[in-house]
């Protein structure tokens, strides 16, 4: 596929097992979307290059700011999102929308808290994140390390900074892919959590499923071909 071709993640399935939240209560971020909620340029052959090309212990030699773009105004993604629940009123689809661009917010504030800085408005931390969720997600509950998710962020970072002055991306598709990389991956980790812990079986085989899906489209990764050491991570 072309690097300038769109990507779509496909929630559909996942609309219709869920439904969507009952009149009268708050908007639930993790459950009202349609299946063309994301559309992006298809970062997969960055990552899949540095996925053959390098090994997972060899030096990266860049430094974050490879990865990092200028926030160029309010986030655009949530409102997108929003706008694609033909089910909801104005005032419900208003409602949507804050609740997920809250979501990122809190991405960012947890960023803050943890003196994680350097990640906001970065690509690498985006994705980084998104794979790290999806992860927990298909292992059940399965976290990876510190040193685990630090070399995978050095991957990601190697590739984009590779990857992505072939793209040619201005900050705005730059911000566009940060906001549904994030988005995605606190939409997996909400659906597993809620299937989890209200004991919905069915919603935590979607979310796995989901992350599967998601990882494969956007990454190129298979996550059953992900092997993990004590500070590392393959992508097979």
């Amino acid at each position: 596929m072309s690097g300038r071709c769109r990507m779509v993640f496909t929630l559909a399935a996942l609309c219709v097992l869920l439904g969507s939240a009952g009149a009268g209560a708050q908007p639930n971020p993790y459950r009202q979307y349609s299946s063309h909620v994301f559309v992006n340029v298809n970062l997969r052959q960055a990552f899949l290059k540095q996925w053959g090309a390098v090994s997972p212990r060899a030096p990266v030699g860049y430094s974050l700011s490879a990865s990092s773009f200028r926030t160029v105004g309010d986030f655009t993604v949530p409102k997108r999102v929003a706008a694609s629940v033909q089910s909801l009123d104005s005032v419900r689809r208003q409602e949507l929308e804050g609740a997920l661009h809250k979501l990122i917010k809190k991405y960012e504030q947890v960023l803050d808290q943890n003196d994680e800085h350097e990640l906001k408005n970065n690509l690498a931390g985006a994705f980084n994140f998104l794979f790290a969720q999806a992860w927990y997600v298909f292992k059940d509950g399965q976290e990876l390390s510190a040193a685990q998710r630090r070399n995978m962020l050095d991957q990601l970072n190697t590739a984009l900074a590779v990857g992505l002055p072939e793209q040619r991306l201005s900050d705005v598709e730059k911000q566009d892919l940060y906001e549904a990389a994030v988005l995605s991956g606190s939409i997996i980790l909400g659906l597993y959590n809620e299937g989890r812990d209200l004991g919905r079986q069915e919603q935590t085989k979607a979310a796995r499923e989901l992350a599967r899906e998601l990882l494969m489209q956007m990454m190129g990764i298979t996550l059953e071909k992900v092997r993990l050491t004590d500070d590392t991570v393959r992508v097979n």
